[in-house]
């Protein structure tokens, strides 16, 4: 068992980011590649994604909670790679060092901080309809898939997958390392993903179709109402399966993933009400991961962390 497993299931709570890409372009007016979002940063602006990062690990210090951060990868993949203006570069092995070297100015870090493989389906994460069928998933998703596992990250993390077929492929190639990894689907209120598959149908279908399931699986780009009403939908409500799901980074609103995708404004809700449902979550749902994504930033990542740890003290017996 590696050490981000033993973390994971001996930990009540465990922090992950806030936003970084929308925060790169609404606070710092950061220009980002188109193929490959903020990873190119790691060679063109360093020190605006550093502070970031920076910014949260210091809040998982603060509260002594362990924090998962990821590298700026989801875009990044061969294909992708080629088209933008980074042509050649090893993005990911780059990515990897970038991080540890944050990680190292940290006492005691390999303790607290994880450093994840962040990958991401091929086409666009609110539409199902260009999603890689099961076997081209596969062999597209594990040329990314081993290369972080050459670079020693503590686990992998599949980001926003919206369809199950893709999400299959993503897990048979991950679960071909020696890395853990977690699949995050890209869910809608009434408790499917993108496609219409169930939450529980997705894990279900997902344990069993591959040799080494995941740690746990998770939601991102989801706002925490939307997804307490996704799993209390009456389709998912009980289910056994739903025992599996451990996770959420919130976007901050609760508009539908089309709505999302269509907005040009960032949306952005009360950050109270958001640490309320995602408290309600941890109740009813016993999950430990929390994070933030669009619309989020080092304040809300900050008041989340104390008041879970709040929480965590008043249950405990």
């Amino acid at each position: 068992m590696s050490l981000f497993e033993k973390v994971f299931l001996e930990s009540e709570i465990i922090l992950t980011e806030g936003a970084v890409v929308e925060r790169l372009k609404s606070e710092y007016q950061v220009e980002l590649d188109r193929h490959i979002n903020h990873a190119g940063l790691i060679y063109s602006n360093p020190q605006v994604l550093e502070l970031i990062y920076r910014q949260y690990i210091d809040i998982g210090q603060k509260y002594n909670l362990p924090i998962m951060v990821m590298t700026p990868t989801r875009k990044v993949n061969f294909d992708s790679t080629e088209k933008s203006e980074f042509r050649g570069k090893e993005i990911i092995k780059d990515s990897c060092i970038f991080l540890k070297g944050i990680r190292d100015q940290y006492e005691n870090s390999s303790q607290s901080i994880f450093i994840g493989g962040l990958l991401g389906c091929k086409g666009d994460a609110y539409s199902s309809a260009d999603a890689l069928g099961i076997d081209e998933s596969h062999e597209f998703h594990r040329i990314q898939a081993l290369q972080f596992e050459r670079e020693g990250v503590d686990f992998l993390f599949a980001g926003i997958m919206p369809e199950i077929n893709e999400a299959i492929g993503m897990a048979r190639a991950t679960a071909e390392t020696e890395i853990p990894y977690i699949i995050s689907f890209m869910i809608r209120k009434d408790g499917c993903l993108i496609d219409g598959t169930l939450i529980s149908e997705a894990i279900e279908i997902i344990d069993h179709s591959v040799s080494v399931p995941p740690v746990c699986y998770m939601s991102n780009c989801v706002h925490p109402t939307n997804l307490r009403l996704a799993l209390t939908n009456d389709k998912n409500r009980n289910k056994s399966q739903l025992s599996r799901f451990k996770g959420i980074q919130a976007n901050a609103s609760a508009l539908s993933p089309e709505e999302l995708d269509n907005c040009g404004i960032l949306q952005c809700d009360d950050f109270d009400l958001m640490i309320e449902e995602m408290k309600t979550l941890y109740q009813q749902f016993n999950l430990k991961i929390f994070g933030g994504c669009c619309g989020t930033n080092d304040k809300f990542m900050d008041d989340l962390a104390r008041e879970m740890i709040h929480m965590e003290y008043r249950l405990k017996p």
